[in-house]
């Protein structure tokens, strides 16, 4: 069940799904694989992990080989420059109603 956010260094307890983001972990016994267990008739075994709304803007988890699920910070998005934007072409000025009639005389 879970209880708070995996970040180890945050306390916000877990309450709705549609907060944060869940990440459903496919755990393998180190003797066997998932198409083992599948063969065996035992479904692979998985396990819930959940980070707040907070953490989940900076951080993700990774498995880490003798330590388990771990959070990481998210790579940064590099931000691409703003496209150039071309001088709008200028419309020439409208004319009054009496300016046109000067031009057309």
């Amino acid at each position: 069940m879970l209880h708070k956010c995996a970040n180890p260094t945050c306390s916000n307890p877990f309450r709705k799904l549609s907060e944060g983001k869940l990440f459903l972990v496919e755990m393998k016994s180190p003797s066997t694989s998932a198409a083992t267990n599948w063969e065996n008739g035992k479904p692979p075994r998985i396990e819930h992990f959940w980070l707040c709304d907070c953490c989940a803007t900076v951080l993700t988890l990774s498995f880490e080989k003798g330590r388990g699920m771990v959070t990481v910070p998210l790579p940064e998005i590099k931000k691409q420059p703003a496209p150039v934007r071309l001088a709008e072409s200028a419309s020439p000025p409208a004319y009054t109603e009496e300016q046109s009639r000067i031009r057309s005389a």
